[in-house]
């Protein structure tokens, strides 16, 4: 990989990485996820000037409370992936490198831990919306996830939201 490739892979996750974190746990938002009375958020695309040199795309559902898939493969490189928000709820694509389960502290999701560890998302978008996100990936093991809060306190991850992406040659 160029220095100038690597030099936009480490910016691309460093500033990604920075970005998770607004999973309805503010105060102020809504249980809903929602930015008004009846307005859903609207897709905020990650990355869109890599879409371009991507090697490939990958898509995604997303449901109550489950992805398409519980596994998914890729080749490492550039990979968008195409997002489409099929339920009721806003819903998000997060990603944790090194797979595993999502680390947890005082039973909520460990925002801190979860940046330590280098994760990064497509932010939360509303029902009947789609969003793509672009991402260079290296070989390895990735735990897929959304953890959008519901209106009873759980999170969409404790209701069974993730899935594994494998990247491999």
């Amino acid at each position: 990989m160029s220095a100038s490739r690597s030099a936009l892979v480490l910016t691309t996750i460093v500033v990604v990485a920075a970005g998770c974190g607004a999973d309805n746990d503010d105060e102020g938002a809504s249980s809903s996820g929602t930015v008004g009375p009846d307005e859903p958020r609207t897709c905020e695309p990650v990355n869109a000037e890599l879409e371009t040199i991507a090697d490939q795309t990958v898509e995604i559902g997303a449901s109550e409370f489950a992805f398409s898939d519980a596994v998914y493969e890729a080749a490492p490189g550039t990979i968008t992936f195409e997002v489409t928000n099929n339920g009721g709820e806003e819903h998000e694509l997060a990603f944790l490198p090194g797979g595993g389960d999502v680390p947890y502290t005082d039973g909520k999701p460990d925002e801190a831990a979860l940046e330590a560890a280098g994760a990064f998302e497509l932010e939360a978008f509303g029902p009947g919306r789609s969003c793509n996100a672009t991402y260079e990936f290296a070989a390895g093991a990735y735990t897929l996830f959304c953890i959008v809060r519901t209106t009873d306190g759980e999170n969409h991850y404790d209701k069974g939201m993730r899935a594994t992406l494998t990247v491999a040659e």
